[in-house]
């Protein structure tokens, strides 16, 4: 998924094709998943007209396993459901995973793609270690338990007819996430969790793009 704005993210050009020790974040991510050994093809979802243009990065950086570049949506729901609907039909499996996450390891695409074995939708998760609030008005308004709350990541897995009949409901019912797991989750489906890494961030902010590059130089040592 490379479809978003980024608008949080500031930077001089998409945060997508943003530069991460000299490499676009797309890039790192692609390939990331690229070399995992049960991998057989890539869909890349981008903003509507950056086809060509996306699709010439990864040629030049020679990610394999890219299938198609296809364009989004408006939203990121909107996005995915365009990106499944590129998906080849024989493919029962499939992951959706955000370019802004480029530090993705070849253990956690393991881990989502050995539970996929016996569940229909899996969701990474890490633990939340911040105390949470609600805010009402500028003001406290609670104290949240965070005992039992995690923040989702990708790679999501999921078996491809589960997470098109999520979506297709979600569109007939009007219902907007930007999250694929809470789809499933919405028509009564049990999403099972699995652990994260902490290393996984999501880029969203430009300050962001610097621990990632922090992290993606330990990776390599």
């Amino acid at each position: 998924m490379a479809a978003g704005a980024g608008e949080r993210f500031e930077g001089a050009e998409p945060k997508a094709l943003h530069r991460l020790l000299g490499r676009p974040v797309l890039v790192w991510s692609a390939e990331r998943v690229a070399l995992h050994q049960d991998i057989d093809s890539i869909t890349v979802v981008v903003a509507p007209g950056d086809e060509a243009r996306v699709g010439a990065v990864l040629e030049t950086h020679h990610v394999a396993k890219i299938a198609r570049v296809v364009a989004g949506g408006e939203t990121r729901q909107d996005s995915v459901r365009l990106g499944l609907d590129a998906v080849d039909p024989a493919c029962d499996i499939v992951l959706v995973h955000d370019a802004a996450r480029p530090c993705v390891t070849p253990a956690l695409i393991g881990r989502t793609l050995d539970a996929l074995k016996t569940h229909g939708a899996v969701v990474p998760v890490w633990p939340v270690v911040d105390t949470l609030v609600r805010d009402d008005g500028g003001v406290v308004d609670a104290i949240l338990d965070r005992v039992h709350i995690s923040g989702v990541q990708t790679p999501q897995g999921f078996r491809t007819e589960l997470l098109v009949r999520a979506h297709r409901s979600a569109k007939a019912r009007g219902v907007s996430s930007s999250d694929d797991g809470s789809l499933v989750f919405a028509l009564g489906e049990t999403v099972r969790v699995i652990a994260g890494e902490r290393m996984n961030i999501k880029i969203t902010y430009i300050e962001d793009a610097s621990v990632a590059e922090a992290i993606l130089e330990r990776q390599r040592l």
